[in-house]
């Protein structure tokens, strides 16, 4: 039986690369993405379902899943690639961009691995891959938004929370 992929941000870039890997190793895949018109034809030429996510939102987070699991009937493999910078001082940060960065590269990993995870509990099989740069390790200037999600993704990985009952995903 083919597993199921979930691919953030992949109708461009890193995300699309990867979701065409997926698809060429045999995945049905989910490309999810804020840009309707690039996630449709990537999902096209992957021969995937588009999932329009705007991946802030708790609701849209959910139905994510629950999309793809409407479609395929589970969800093996999560890639929680979404991300983007805003380079900027500290003291000129926008409070908003903030909230903004934090909710998509960091809430939206935990929500979407915990919505996913009882799925792959079931199949007694599953994958959480989370992309985080070397901004999960080091720190750049004006990048506080962004290396802190990274940091906090990392973070987030290593608890380890899927470790403790990985043996139930043997």
């Amino acid at each position: 039986m083919k597993k199921c992929a979930i691919v953030t941000e992949s109708a461009s870039g890193i995300g699309r690369s990867i979701a065409e890997t997926l698809a060429n190793d045999g995945c049905d895949v989910v490309i999810a993405d804020i840009n309707e018109n690039e996630g449709v034809q990537t999902a096209e030429e992957v021969g995937g379902l588009f999932v329009k996510s705007d991946l802030t939102s708790r609701e849209s987070c959910r139905q994510l899943i629950e999309k793809a699991v409407t479609q395929y009937g589970r969800v093996d493999i999560l890639v929680n690639n979404a991300g983007f910078q805003h380079v900027c001082p500290l003291e000129d940060f926008p409070e908003d961009k903030w909230d903004q960065m934090l909710s998509l590269m960091l809430t939206a990993p935990f929500l979407l691995t915990k919505y996913a995870w009882p799925y792959m509990k079931e199949r007694r099989w599953g994958r959480v891959v989370n992309i985080a740069s070397v901004h999960g390790l080091v720190a750049s200037p004006y990048k506080v938004a962004y290396v802190s999600a990274k940091h906090g993704l990392l973070g987030l990985t290593r608890t380890g929370l899927w470790k403790a009952e990985s043996t139930e995903l043997q």
